[in-house]
């Protein structure tokens, strides 16, 4: 493997160093993956437990935000967080709520097929109804990622 010379890394650093600053200035962290397989923003870092979810961990690693569903809405907060701002509780509020719709999803479902004629449409209507909130929410939390992503 070459070696790079020292003129041109630290003419690459110092373009790596005006782009971060330029990307941070639009409101983006620039994330980097860890070596554990851990998302790093800023001095945050998500990392996936073994449930599923998704948590941030300050530079200590302890569990800052807890049981996140989706990847978005981990990223999101970590990146405010990192720009120093306070906390997204209104998005990690539409992020629980896609989290018990998606549960409520899944019960309806299962629950139309193992009950009597009966209750089918009621479970029908149930399932319908929880598969648009969710959907609803996600849709929420993707236009939030994507205002994020669009800043680059």
């Amino acid at each position: 493997m070459k070696t790079i010379p020292d003129d041109l890394y630290k003419k690459i650093l110092k373009i790596s160093e005006r782009v971060r600053g330029e990307l941070r200035s639009k409101g983006l962290i620039v994330p980097v993956e860890n070596d554990d397989g851990s998302i790093g923003i800023g001095p945050y870092s998500i990392a996936k437990d073994s449930n599923g979810l998704y948590n941030i961990l300050d530079h200590w690693n302890d569990i800052v935000v807890k049981g996140i569903n989706l990847p978005q809405t981990a990223i999101i907060v970590a990146n405010k967080m990192a720009l120093t701002y306070n906390r997204d509780d209104k998005l990690l509020d539409i992020d629980r709520k896609y989290g018990y719709a998606d549960f409520e999803e899944t019960l309806y479902k299962r629950n139309m097929y193992t009950t009597n004629y009966d209750r089918f449409d009621v479970y029908v209507s149930k399932y319908n109804q929880a598969r648009h909130k969710r959907e609803e929410y996600k849709n929420t939390i993707t236009h939030s990622f994507q205002k994020l992503v669009n800043l680059v």
